[in-house]
């Protein structure tokens, strides 16, 4: 092992454990404030319900750039994976990256992304209530973040909702 590997190995190490503290600090503070099933404390699960293509925007608190993006969600048993995608909007997507691939927990407020340049994004979900969602999002690259924002997304109606439209008008 060269001295880069055991630099890079130690970094992705170190930023794993900073992912898995803040989502751990992310989830406990913000829990209390929820009323949707989603958010509260007694559900196990609060994904259960994040699946198909959620689309919506992200907006950096760095420098203001909003950007399109959307989630395109399958679940496989209690593990969410996917894909994300990243448009213009009043800037370009970051390092021009358009691309990656989402993962998750279904029992977890949160997901990471991780992109082509090798950077990853954490999101953690404020708030859910099938088919909306918002919260926040931060980017890291090389052990240092990239950048943070809020981001809106909105996804496939939720059943009722889609039995509520599926129904013949009189």
């Amino acid at each position: 092992m060269g001295p880069n590997l055991i630099l890079k190995t130690a970094t992705r190490v170190a930023v794993l454990v900073l992912l898995l503290a803040t989502a751990a600090a992310s989830s406990c503070s913000i829990a209390g404030g929820r009323h949707s099933p989603a958010g509260s404390p007694d559900s196990p699960d609060p994904l259960a319900d994040f699946t198909g293509l959620w689309s919506g925007t992200s907006t950096s608190s760095i420098n203001a750039a909003k950007v399109k993006v959307s989630f395109d969600v399958k679940r496989e048993g209690n593990e969410l994976k996917g894909t994300y995608r990243c448009a213009p909007l009043n800037a370009v997507c970051r390092n021009n990256i358009q691309r990656g691939w989402m993962h998750g927990s279904i029992n977890a407020r949160g997901f990471t992304v991780s992109m082509e340049d090798t950077s990853w994004c954490a999101f953690m979900l404020d708030e859910f209530y099938p088919a909306v969602g918002d919260g926040g999002y931060t980017c890291y690259i090389d052990g240092s973040i990239a950048d943070q924002g809020t981001f809106e997304i909105k996804g496939p109606p939720s059943d009722s909702e889609a039995t509520l439209s599926e129904k013949p008008r009189s």
